[in-house]
């Protein structure tokens, strides 16, 4: 295996990234200034501001949207891979496609009637 081949193969690279990557990391926590820790930096949920200690509620909104588009790029993963397949052609590919468009109606439907 000539040099070249060694040294342009996708390991090597990615080797080669993460010890940039892990250089770049170690420049930039020694150049970055460093506050002095007082009790209210340390302090959980507070960013160094004195809040009384209240309770939010947390809104699920964004989860509903998270999973919706978690189904959505699944569909889209599964309509880029069988892209030369012919959906009539093969049973099992149709059934999946099947199987996919009714999991976003169910989707739709729940995300639509929790509002």
């Amino acid at each position: 295996m000539p040099l070249t081949d060694l040294l342009l193969s996708p390991v090597t690279v990615f080797i080669v990234s993460l010890v940039f990557a892990g250089i770049v990391y170690a420049i930039g926590g020694a150049i970055s200034p460093h506050p002095e820790k007082t009790r209210g930096k340390l302090a959980p949920y507070a960013c160094g501001e004195d809040f009384p200690g209240e309770r939010v509620p947390v809104s699920v909104h964004v989860f509903d949207y998270a999973a919706l588009f978690m189904v959505f790029d699944v569909i889209a993963m599964v309509l880029v891979f069988s892209m030369g397949i012919s959906i009539f052609a093969e049973p099992v590919v149709m059934f999946i496609s099947i199987v996919y468009v009714v999991l976003v109606l169910v989707a739709l439907l729940v995300l639509v009637r929790r509002r």
